[in-house]
């Protein structure tokens, strides 16, 4: 039989081939799409990898011997997290880092309402309430719920309740504030928060020092690093904190109890086993030998066992988180 027919266009040899041709180039197609899609995959992990970096950030107070606390958290894509902040005559310099940012936080924790805590951050929402200008958008407030009966009964003059008062004056009125309780955990800009301590059943029961026992003490870990905060908890929360979280208490970096003055035990930083530590005071009081003060002693065991010490001379003071 004759097959030069199938060889004309038209013929079956031609379509064979035309088929032929037709499946190869749908297999280069598929090859160069999976050699694309592979490299956009890789592209985007190498970005997602590049931005699962945290800069943790210490901020010095106002001077003028006062302790006081004020961190922010940023990554790479932008966001910002701000821990309390200080005092109200802290304002400006919380203001310079918001500015730099557009004016907006993502998160705001507020560990307690002491005045060089919440100071700062009292200032900005009494501003927001006059419609200001310089308005700060925050997304989410963080912090403890107080009992405030038990608070201003049991308060001191150093307490200066009338700092609470204010934070709760103007946080009642927004719908962004959210109270954080033992074993809470969230995600943090990326960053995993765990909260180990906040006012409590035996805060309720002290007769003095519950703002400070009650605060926020809460973790934050990447999936390299983490770094501890534990506001102004003192040694009364130890017992309760490492029956219940002691496996969860080693850290790369630790913000130490109640500025590193009159706050938590060695014991318990042993436990935490940090690399690096943070002191929120100034010299006059972690220095200072011959007054009521311990802070010294636990610079001097700190610094024994090795740990980077990051004060209030060399601010602002950062570590990376990853």
């Amino acid at each position: 039989m004759d097959n030069k027919g199938n060889r004309q266009p038209g013929g079956n040899g031609w379509k064979k081939l035309a088929v032929l041709e037709l499946v190869l180039l749908l297999v280069l197609c598929c090859a160069a799409g999976g050699v694309f899609y592979l490299r956009r995959k890789a592209a985007r992990a190498q970005k997602d990898s590049a931005r699962r970096e945290w800069t943790v950030t210490q901020y010095a107070g106002s001077g003028d011997g006062l302790q006081s606390m004020f961190y922010s958290i940023t990554d790479t894509a932008g966001h910002l997290v701000v821990i309390d902040g200080g005092w109200e005559q802290d304002e400006a310099a919380v203001r310079q880092l918001l500015q730099a940012y557009g004016n907006h936080v993502d998160a705001w924790i507020v560990t307690h309402a002491h005045p060089d805590h919440v100071g700062a951050l009292n200032a900005i929402l009494a501003d927001n309430e006059t419609g200001t200008d310089q308005k700060v958008d925050i997304d989410t407030i963080y912090t403890v719920e107080v009992n405030r009966e038990r608070y201003e009964a049991t308060a001191k003059d150093y307490d200066v309740v009338s700092a609470y008062e204010n934070f709760i004056s103007h946080t009642e009125k927004l719908s962004n504030v959210v109270y954080l309780k033992d074993n809470d955990t969230l995600d943090l800009i990326g960053l995993s928060m765990k909260v180990f301590n906040s006012w409590n059943e035996k805060v309720d029961a002290m007769k003095n020092n519950l703002l400070n026992n009650g605060s926020l003490m809460f973790r934050i870990s990447g999936e390299q690093n983490s770094m501890l905060f534990c506001a102004d908890v003192q040694s009364q929360m130890e017992s309760d904190i490492l029956a219940e979280h002691r496996e969860e208490l080693p850290s790369d970096y630790i913000q130490l109890g109640h500025h590193g003055n009159w706050g938590l035990t060695m014991d318990f930083y042993s436990q935490v086993n940090p690399k690096a530590v943070f002191f929120d005071a100034p010299s006059s009081v972690i220095d200072n030998e011959q007054e009521n003060y311990d802070g010294y002693q636990l610079r001097d065991e700190l610094t024994a066992r090795g740990c980077t010490i990051f004060r209030w001379g060399s601010a602002p003071n950062a570590v990376t988180l990853r």
